[in-house]
């Protein structure tokens, strides 16, 4: 079997730090299958609304203030009203939502002999020897110049074609394909 599922969260865990949480239950998963030393953690996304939570409420700070502030009715008043309150919400949002997704965020977690993937509620334990390391350039078009930017890409793969993540070749994941190669992992 390539991979074992471990249980759901438990309330306890759910509690703790989520980066903290996750690598403990990792360290748990690796140690059942017998994957040795920790080596690395990485987080396999996130995203940046707190940056757009702010970036909203600055936009509407402008239209907010202009239109409570001149002698307009009271509808185009109340408009006003609504910017600047969204101005205020939307910040604040933002900081509460980036403040509990840390425990949401995926991450790969390495260790001598594998790999484990953590989730919301569970963990999947994989031994380098059924994993195969890609690195690659991925190149997208950027904006509406059509700029084009190319990026060295890591992706871990099961040796059967499953791909089970992908990162940027920084120097985490280089680490990283470094422990795969060196504990059994195809190229």
């Amino acid at each position: 079997m390539a991979h074992e599922k471990a249980g759901n969260a438990t309330g306890a865990r759910a509690a703790r730090s989520g980066a903290v949480a996750a690598t403990e239950h990792a360290a748990r998963v690796a140690e059942r299958h017998g994957f040795g030393a920790h080596r690395a953690t990485r987080a396999l996304g996130g995203g940046d609304v707190g940056c757009a939570g702010f970036g909203a409420g600055v936009v509407l700070l402008a239209p907010g203030i202009g239109l409570t502030a001149g002698s307009h009715g009271t509808a185009v008043t109340a408009l006003g009203a609504a910017f600047l309150a969204l101005a205020v919400a939307l910040p604040l949002a933002a900081l509460r939502h980036e403040r509990h997704r840390d425990g949401r965020l995926p991450r790969m977690h390495a260790f001598d002999g594998g790999l484990v993937l953590t989730g919301r509620d569970e963990a999947v334990a994989h031994p380098w020897r059924d994993i195969r390391v890609v690195e690659r350039a991925e190149t997208t078009t950027v904006g509406q110049g059509g700029n084009r930017m190319t990026v060295q890409r890591i992706r871990f793969q099961h040796v059967g074609g499953q791909v089970l993540c992908s990162m940027a070749s920084d120097a985490t994941a280089v680490e990283i394909a470094r422990v795969a190669l060196a504990g059994g992992a195809h190229t």
